[in-house]
This record gives C-alpha cells, sequence and structure tokens, in this order.
C-alpha cells in the first residue's frame, strides 16, 4: 500500500476530529451571543451588591484602548475581553476584607468571573491568530494595583478599584 494515501480509518479520524473541534468552536462562539449578556449583568449587580455606593472619584480608564478594540477583528476583541476579566480576577487576589464588602457577594462576582473567563478564551481560541493587545491591558492594570499599594490595600483604594472595574465590565 502506498504511504501517501491515507486510509479509511484515518479520513474517518480526520472527519470526527474537525466535527468535533467545529463543535466546540460553534458552542463557544454561541456562549457570546447567547450567555455573554447575562452572564455580564449578574457581575455587574454582584459588583453593585458588594459595598455601598460606587465611589464618584475619577480612577485611571484605557478609554482610547477600548476605542481601538471597537474597530478591531472578533478574535482580537475576545482576546482583549479575556485578557481584560483576567486581570479584573488577578486584581482581587490582593482582597483582603479592608473595604469590609459583602464577602458573599465578591465570592459569587468572583466565581461569575473566573467563569466568564474560561468561556471568552474558549470562545477566543476558536479565532485563530488574535494580535495581541495585553501590553497594554496589563500596563493599565499595574496602575490600579498601584492605587492599592500606595493606599496599603485601604478600603478607599478598594473601592476605587470596584468603580474601575464597574467601568470595565459596563463597557465591554
Amino acid at each position: 500500500m502506498n504511504s501517501t494515501k491515507m486510509s479509511s480509518v484515518q479520513i474517518w479520524l480526520c472527519l470526527v476530529f474537525v466535527c468535533c473541534s467545529a463543535q466546540r468552536q460553534d458552542y463557544a462562539c454561541k456562549w457570546m451571543t447567547s450567555q455573554y449578556g447575562t452572564v455580564n449583568g449578574v457581575a455587574l449587580s454582584l459588583l453593585r451588591q458588594m459595598g455601598g455606593k460606587i465611589c464618584s472619584e475619577i480612577v485611571p480608564f484605557p478609554e482610547r484602548l477600548y476605542k481601538n478594540m471597537e474597530m478591531s477583528t472578533a478574535a482580537d476583541q475576545l482576546g482583549f475581553m479575556a485578557e481584560v476579566v483576567e486581570q479584573i480576577l488577578n486584581l482581587f487576589d490582593h482582597y483582603d476584607d479592608a473595604a469590609g464588602w459583602d464577602t458573599g457577594a465578591l465570592d459569587k462576582f468572583l466565581h461569575n468571573e473566573s467563569r466568564q473567563l474560561i468561556e471568552l478564551k474558549n470562545c477566543a481560541a476558536a479565532h485563530p491568530n488574535p494580535r495581541r493587545k495585553a501590553y497594554k491591558v496589563k500596563r493599565h492594570f499595574r496602575q490600579l494595583k498601584k492605587i492599592l499599594r500606595k493606599n496599603n490595600y485601604n478600603g478607599e483604594s478598594w473601592e476605587k478599584i470596584r468603580r474601575a472595574v464597574l467601568l470595565h465590565l459596563t463597557r465591554m
């Protein structure tokens, strides 16, 4: 038998792999259109429930980065959104109850965001070759971490972070 020809078993295996991959990618992107709005809405609601009134102080926000993302491909947007959610979760790794937030709402928020991150990454994986803008997102979140460190992770600094996260989730 010629080694360059594929056997019927190999052909079937390839077809099964392609179909399964397409279904996984299709499911992930369907999640964006069917579930993302709900999950993000729950996150916003939980964020508001965690503490008192959201502070009105202006916090650093990368508006230009979001405007640039509006003109980007779907793959770039998905990668960007996943990076923002991942950075939000990283911010909350430093939470130490100084803000006095409702820990039940905080736990639900973090669980919700973890689920959202998994789904965003699955959907982003369905799109080949996204251009990464992660360094700009990470730079912004380093600024937010600096606010926390500079104020010794006090309640006021956490309220600023909560406002920044609210802005991100609203903008996404």
